[in-house]
């Protein structure tokens, strides 16, 4: 059975242009994209609880905490992703105190909300990043090799251990131990909180040309 989404969000075209992306994206499966004033009337034809809902806040503090309340009380989702305008404590903090998984900007690229997602199905969760780490030059201070690069690239494709191992020609357990390094230098738990924090801090460029190109060829 398919992975179910429920993407509730007011501003119509912003609705559209969400739910084109998480329905060519990975991991959001069937996507059902309603307005709020929906919800209730959405909800009585759901069979089961989605898998995941996504709340596009509306940037009025009072009302997007009521609209998390109602989603979860009438959904019961199984994970929960807050989409925001301008960040706002008092909803990051409802969100966090009702076991949101993750509360992150409507100006995500396509590809960071993609890894957010999948983070948030592995389990994870995904919040804004402290002012003073966000502000730290990362790139320089990680120092990624070459083969670093080449695979955190790929993690964050979302392939697996063993087909990273074959597209850089090394075996499985040289790649795992290249993927521990990359947890450690990123801060992250697994490979989908890699993915996440990478594509949010810009560590993976020219994602989108990978995509259309395919996998470059492993380094000499």
């Amino acid at each position: 059975m398919r992975m179910t989404t429920v993407l509730i969000e007011d501003y119509a075209l912003l609705r559209i242009a969400i739910q084109h992306v998480l329905e060519h994206g990975r991991g959001a499966g069937q996507v059902r994209a309603l307005a709020s004033a929906e919800l209730e009337a959405v909800a009585s034809s759901v069979e089961r609880p989605p898998e995941l809902a996504i709340l596009g806040c509306s940037g009025v503090s009072e009302h997007d905490q009521l609209m998390l309340t109602r989603v979860i009380a009438t959904l019961a989702p199984r994970n929960m992703l807050l989409l925001y305008l301008e960040l706002d404590l008092a909803v990051l903090t409802a969100a966090a105190r009702a076991g949101v998984a993750g509360y992150v900007a409507k100006s995500l690229s396509p590809d960071a909300l993609g890894a957010a997602i999948s983070l948030v199905m592995a389990g994870g969760q995904c919040y804004p990043l402290p002012v003073q780490a966000s502000a730290t030059p990362v790139r320089g201070a990680m120092q990624l090799t070459q083969r670093q690069e080449q695979i955190l690239r790929l993690m964050v494709q979302g392939k697996t251990m063993r087909e990273i191992s074959r597209e850089v020609g090394t075996s499985v357990a040289t790649v795992k131990s290249h993927a521990r390094t990359l947890y450690w230098k990123l801060n992250a738990r697994n490979q989908a909180a890699a993915a996440y924090a990478a594509v949010s801090l810009g560590l993976v460029p020219g994602l989108r040309e990978d995509k259309d190109t395919g996998p470059a060829d492993p380094p000499a």
